[in-house]
Order: structure tokens, then sequence, then C-alpha cells
């Protein structure tokens, strides 16, 4: 069963998991020749992240359990 505030904390997690994608971007971004493929590898993780974020309803039961346990393979993904 949810608690009050299980879904708003879910969004902020898969928020969070996106900062390390956004920085290798920038990374990458930054060097003389960046590589393409890590390039749109990142950019498919992060389009994924927003999916689900945009997606992702209170009601989602099963799916904000998942990401708020963090020895879920879900959460590894993300």
């Amino acid at each position: 069963m949810l608690r009050r505030f299980d879904y708003e904390i879910a969004l902020e997690l898969l928020g969070q998991s996106k900062q390390p994608l956004v920085q290798m971007r920038y990374d990458e971004m930054k060097k003389e020749n960046p590589n393409q493929d890590l390039l749109n590898f990142v950019q498919k993780r992060l389009n994924a992240i927003n999916e689900l974020m945009d997606e992702l309803n209170p009601e989602d039961e099963y799916l904000i359990l998942r990401i708020l346990d963090k020895n879920d393979d879900l959460r590894k993904l993300v």
C-alpha cells in the first residue's frame, strides 16, 4: 500500500537519476570529438526516464513501489 507521498518521492528519485546522465552528456559534448554513440545512448536513457515520469500517476502502485525499492532492478535501470 502506498503512503501519502510515495508518488512524489518516486518522481524525485527519477529526476535525481537523470543528473549523472545530464553530466555525462555535458562532459562528452565539451570534448573536441564527442562520441556520438555515447551521446545517443545517454539521450535514449534520458528520454526513457522522462517518459516514465510523464506517464507515472499516483495510482501506479506497482511501479511506484518498484522505484522506491533500492534493491529493485527497475531502479537500477534508471
